[in-house]
């Protein structure tokens, strides 16, 4: 067990005043089996009003607006996670499992991923569980990626990034995801935040007996409890920390720093 203490940072600066604007946060993380929220504090400036609810994937997230010119729009928050190693999440709901079975946004097969599918199927064939079966695939995904930053972006799709043979947490998970759907293992996004990086980070929650167990693939292992989860979904787009729609604004800089720290 740890004690994970956050600090998630956005800013945004604006060359012309925005007028008007509408945002979405989901730096909040929900309890499971593996993770318990303990306390959270947020920020925002300009300050503004703002409401907690529950998105359709069961996410926290934050949602509100700005209505008055403004040059800056940040967010803080800051929090304190307790974690484990226990790898599962406690349960599938098996009522909502089916959205995690099929091809869907960035995690779509094209001809090199399903190529590399029909070369690793026979090894994948021979494992004695789901869970091995993931392991497997991981394995072998490893082997073809390269983590490297800056020849993907955000609407990189999974099998462009697998012919590229290159990309970044995003990439990993959405092509992990698009592989294990193909051998019929239900998988989703996980993105949320590590110790050690300043950044968010993606990876993959699979359905092996009656729980989600989650993988890391850009580091090839299981999560540990150095993770804190923020949200889930189909694809990287279904739990994006940040989401806004803005009137005016010009040219914009985004900066985001993270910070993770862990106690025992």
């Amino acid at each position: 067990m740890a004690f994970l203490n956050y600090e998630s940072r956005m800013t945004l600066s604006y060359s012309e005043a925005v007028e008007k604007c509408y945002f979405t946060i989901k730096t909040i993380p929900a309890d499971d089996f593996r993770q318990r929220n303990i306390s959270y504090e947020i920020e925002m400036q300009p300050k503004t009003a703002y409401s907690e609810s529950v998105d359709s994937f069961g996410n926290n997230q934050i949602t509100g607006s700005v209505n008055g010119p403004h040059k800056i729009f940040e967010y803080i928050v800051r929090g304190l996670v307790e974690t484990n190693d226990i790898n599962v999440t406690g349960g599938v709901n098996e009522a909502r499992v089916g959205m995690y079975k099929y091809p869907h946004g960035k995690c779509v097969p094209g001809e090199r991923i399903l190529e590399f599918a029909d070369a690793i199927r026979q090894e994948i064939s021979g494992c004695e569980s789901e869970k091995e079966k993931c392991i497997r695939i991981m394995n072998r995904l490893s082997e073809k990626m390269t983590y490297e930053k800056g020849c993907t972006g955000i609407d990189t799709g999974a099998e462009e990034a697998f012919a590229g043979g290159k990309g970044v947490c995003q990439d990993f998970a959405h092509i992990y995801i698009t592989l294990l759907r193909i051998f019929k293992i239900p998988a989703r996004y996980v993105c949320g935040l590590i110790v050690g990086q300043g950044e968010s980070h993606a990876w993959v929650e699979a359905v092996t007996d009656n729980n989600y167990v989650a993988f890391d693939p850009t580091y090839n292992k299981e999560i540990t409890d150095e993770y804190i989860k923020l949200g889930t979904g189909r694809d990287a787009a279904d739990c994006a920390i940040n989401r806004g729609v803005m009137w005016g604004g010009g040219a914009q800089t985004q900066e985001i720093s993270v910070r993770v720290d862990k106690y025992y």
